[in-house]
């Protein structure tokens, strides 16, 4: 029996920066990334940030071909984690400010970090950082005025709550949530980009002791994303590619791995990868090939060969 070609929407990355292991892009870098993205079939990408906003650059060096949303810059509270990534903000004032700043510089959303990082010393440990409710809730009410949803890096149930509670459109990373906080999220639609491979790929750089921690961190995330996904919190691949010891393009594979570890099926896994159905219609789809090898091709007749859906088996 002869297995059809099967057409699915261009993949999106739903959360990556214009970085280079941890370091803004420079111009003649982004073109290299807009191939990387191509040649791993992923026609849409997400821009969580950067202090020096190259993500609003892209936008316009990476169209018609990928389609590039930026926050810009991200907002963090002052003095704690997030300078790398944009601005620190102390107080409500300052907030709505730097909310119609980033706005008026024609970011597409607000990116919000609403906690520090995952610790590899201790299981459940997250550095500080992050908003009070009252300020966060002012972040996401200023944002909705301008027409832009934010979206909120937060790790730790109290911070994914919070920001749950504040009106953010989605959480990203999220590790250490609860199911009390996903059947919230899931309620209200919230979505979550648990970028497991960014974490994932820290275990080589450690020793034995912390690496043990960023295993079984990443095996609760797991436990977390399977749950989710039971109950309808609408999930999306994000790489946080950019960052150290995460490459542009082929993370996005290793993270389609980690889905299909949680227990996702192809069909769950296929809708948290892709964007939107209504992208076949308009005649732009990766064609999948009996032999699982995807090409893309576009309305206006441009074609570009992907890779090979059989990479989500190996390793």
């Amino acid at each position: 029996m002869t297995i059809a070609n099967v057409k699915i929407p261009p993949f999106r990355d739903a959360h990556m920066h214009f970085m280079l292991d941890g370091r803004s892009a420079a111009p003649d870098q982004l073109l290299a990334l807009k191939k990387a993205y191509a040649g791993h079939g992923i026609f849409a990408v997400t821009d969580m940030g950067h202090r020096n906003g190259p993500g609003l650059q892209a936008k316009s060096l990476f169209q018609p071909e990928i389609e590039v949303i930026s926050a810009g810059i991200a907002l963090y509270r002052h003095g704690t984690y997030g300078s790398f990534l944009g601005k620190g903000v102390s107080d409500t004032s300052k907030i709505i400010n730097a909310v119609n700043e980033i706005a008026d510089a024609g970011a597409d959303f607000i990116k919000a970090i609403n906690s520090g990082i995952v610790s590899p010393e201790k299981k459940g440990l997250v550095s500080d950082g992050g908003f009070s409710y009252k300020e966060l809730y002012v972040l996401c009410e200023t944002a909705h005025s301008r027409g832009l949803h934010v979206v909120c890096h937060a790790n730790s149930d109290a911070a994914v709550l919070k920001a749950v509670k504040a009106g953010v459109r989605s959480i990203e990373h999220g590790f250490f949530v609860s199911r009390e906080t996903l059947h919230r999220m899931a309620d209200s639609g919230i979505a979550w980009v648990p970028t497991i491979f960014a974490l994932r790929s820290l275990e080589r750089s450690y020793p034995a002791a912390e690496r043990s921690v960023i295993e079984r961190t990443v095996d609760e995330h797991l436990s977390s994303v399977n749950y989710a996904a039971s109950i309808g919190v609408p999930l999306f691949i994000g790489t946080d590619s950019g960052s150290k010891g995460v490459p542009h393009g082929s993370s996005f594979f290793d993270e389609l791995r980690l889905f299909k570890k949680a227990g996702l099926s192809s069909e769950q896994i296929i809708k948290a990868a892709c964007m939107h159905e209504s992208e076949i219609d308009k005649g732009n789809y990766l064609l999948v090939t009996p032999d699982f090898m995807v090409r893309a091709v576009f309305k206006d007749g441009r074609q570009a060969e992907g890779v090979s859906f059989n990479e989500l088996d190996e390793h």
